[in-house]
């Protein structure tokens, strides 16, 4: 959980089903851009959080990012293995959009086997994004009901070593703050992309435990995003 003065407004990980899945795990620029894709093998052997090439303090962290939900304990490593389809419903604040392209150009500098764009049509999308009340999350994700109410963000992705699509919202009806919402999107963008948990150890880190405004990367969080995408 994550706290701003008295209000309790966690952002966390939990648990909703979508269509015949397994149990899932909560927690201006680029649009289609070209790459040169790599092959990755999400049933291979390697773990970066074992490659030596990283130093214990980089190991630690995504060993601590990726291989923990909040409220779920150990689980396995996720990520994409195809590129994801952002379409954005609700309230598209120009605020909101501007950094939203900010953060997908940022992921896209540091991913190089899958590509993240923003879409306009629905039915061509993969992930969706929710700017709007906790309601109108509930609408689009009902097992979410229960965890909405004392959070101004969510993300839902499937279960299992391949994600294949998921959302999020940001709660712009009760956190006013522009910087909040912002944080919001980027932390929980980032964390629907396979690194679901909180850590308390770098206050600067975007995956910070407690509640922060922070609307940057931190080195480590890059380095995490990196190791997770790149390394294979």
């Amino acid at each position: 959980m994550k706290s701003a003065a008295l209000l309790v407004i966690g952002i966390f990980v939990g648990f909703v089903l979508l269509s015949n899945e397994p149990l899932l795990n909560f927690a201006k620029g680029i649009i289609n851009p070209s790459k040169a894709k790599k092959e990755l093998n999400p049933y291979g052997d390697y773990d970066p959080g074992k490659d030596k090439q990283f130093s214990k303090e980089e190991r630690d962290y995504f060993n601590k990012i990726a291989k923990f939900s909040e409220y779920d304990g150990e689980s396995e490593i996720s990520r994409w293995t195809t590129d994801v389809k952002i379409f954005v419903r609700g309230q598209k604040l120009s605020y909101l959009m501007d950094e939203l392209y900010r953060i997908v150009n940022e992921l896209n500098e540091i991913i190089d086997p899958i590509s993240i764009s923003i879409v306009d049509k629905e039915d061509e999308s993969n992930y969706q994004i929710i700017l709007g009340s906790q309601k109108e999350y509930n609408a689009f994700e009902p097992d979410s009901e229960d965890l909405t109410e004392g959070n101004w963000g969510l993300f839902v992705i499937n279960s299992g070593k391949i994600i294949k699509r998921g959302s999020m919202y940001v709660d712009i009806i009760r956190c006013k703050d522009i910087a909040s919402q912002k944080h919001l999107l980027r932390e929980e963008l980032t964390q629907s992309l396979g690194l679901t948990n909180d850590s308390y150890t770098y206050p600067e880190s975007i995956f910070q435990q407690k509640w922060t405004a922070t609307t940057e990367y931190a080195p480590i969080d890059r380095k995490l995003i990196d190791m997770l995408y790149n390394h294979r």
